[in-house]
């Protein structure tokens, strides 16, 4: 029901106002008679607009408050049907239209119920209860007050709750985001990965020069013990302090192996997929073409050319509208891969806003002479160096953002080679 009033504006409430006005406005009519039906008429309206024109509906059920007020009835069952408007209003209404639903129904409902115990006879009835006095009346005023703003806020809190769960718990968007944190983990710990090989590859020198180091060591004690001028203690010392280095350095190399091991796989080309799914699950239209006979790369390579992709994507998604359009290429051609992605970013924000001014020449001139600078486009180049790659950002005025990655001797970086 929740999710079948999310997606339509009015069948749902029509539906749910003809409920109200059959249950609580029969019992109202059966209670207090035919001068019921134009409250329960008005407060069934109010259900009816409340997803489709909520000002509408909070004037409506503002109306239905008071009206058993003028016509001399009691409190009637049918003005529930504000909590129901107010539960629908929470979860669907703008943040605005919310506060001003809850608040107008909290006032100007104790207002009017207020009026209707205070006007009633001394030793008159309400509802079957006998009120001798003032002092009942009052404390029947206050606990109708505490049971208005319990009720409501319950209603409240229940449709944000509702709203919550159906709209972000478990669907497409929740699970899109996380698995956009599993990326950002995934690169992290990728990166952490490459800093222990670099650890590894210092660490296997210093084995080197610390063997040679005991070597030397040991040549010199030998020799020092035909003269018995040269100190073979010292030599002796030396010896142990660098055995003693020695070992600790092979502690580390097997521990920085061990975790090796242990790191998870790194992001490579086959992931890229999951991360296209992500992204139009954003909202974005996104189009994916290979060209040629993609090579199989080292996972350092994968990895450097997955980063390229999603830190471009990471930039449309923080600078362009929801809906812009994304081109993604890769091209294989003999040694040579090429990837391109493109947006369109700036034509989409200019529709959505309905901008008809366009762009001038002096943004084209500036787009020739002037090249895109930041720390995440540098961040790019410098990882595409690492495979002889280079990085060309352009922009397209009136149009969006271009990226092109060209790595001319991907094949020296083939998987087995």
């Amino acid at each position: 029901m929740f999710l079948w009033i999310r997606d339509q504006r009015w069948l749902p409430t029509i539906l749910l106002a003809g409920l109200c006005l059959l249950v609580l406005g029969g019992a109202d009519l059966l209670i207090q008679g035919p001068m019921t039906i134009a409250t329960s008429l008005i407060i069934a309206a109010s259900v009816a607009l409340s997803r489709g024109l909520p000002y509408v509906s909070i004037g409506v059920f503002s109306i239905g408050t008071f009206v058993p007020l003028f016509l001399g009835l009691e409190p009637q069952l049918s003005q529930l049907g504000t909590t129901i408007t107010l539960l629908i209003l929470s979860s669907f209404a703008d943040t605005s239209q919310r506060w001003v639903g809850f608040t107008s129904n909290i006032v100007l409902g104790s207002i009017a119920y207020s009026v209707v115990v205070i006007q009633l006879p001394d030793s008159g009835t309400f509802y079957g209860l006998i009120l001798p006095d003032n002092e009942s009346k009052l404390a029947l005023v206050l606990a109708g007050f505490v049971a208005l703003i319990a009720v409501n806020a319950n209603a409240w809190f229940i449709g944000r709750l509702l709203y919550t769960r159906v709209t972000h718990v478990g669907t497409n968007l929740d699970r899109t985001i996380l698995n956009q944190q599993i990326a950002d983990s995934q690169l992290a710990l990728a990166e952490q990965d490459k800093r222990f090989g670099i650890a590894r590859d210092v660490n296997d020198v210093l084995l080197e020069q610390v063997s040679a180091t005991m070597s030397a060591a040991e040549a010199g004690l030998y020799a020092s013990k035909t003269d018995p001028n040269v100190a073979p203690r010292l030599l002796e010392s030396l010896l142990e302090g660098v055995k003693k280095s020695y070992l600790e350095i092979r502690r580390l190399s097997d521990l920085l192996e061990l975790q090796k091991e242990k790191a998870l796989a790194l992001p490579s080309l086959r992931d890229l997929k999951s991360l296209f799914v992500s992204f139009r699950e954003y909202g974005y239209k996104l189009v994916f073409r290979e060209h040629g006979q993609p090579i199989k790369l080292v996972a350092g390579a994968e990895l450097i050319v997955y980063r390229i992709v999603f830190e471009a994507l990471e930039n449309i998604r923080q600078h362009t509208p929801v809906g812009t359009e994304v081109d993604i290429d890769f091209m294989w051609q003999g040694s040579i891969l090429q990837i391109t992605v493109k947006d369109n970013g700036e034509e989409t924000l200019r529709n959505q806003s309905k901008d008809k001014s366009g762009y001038s020449i002096q943004d084209d001139q500036k787009a020739l002479v002037e090249r895109p600078v930041g720390a995440g486009l540098t961040t790019m180049q410098e990882r595409a160096s690492l495979y002889e790659g280079t990085m060309d950002f352009v922009r397209v005025p009136g149009v969006g953002f271009n990226v092109s990655a060209s790595f001319p001797d991907i094949t020296n970086y083939a998987e087995g080679k």
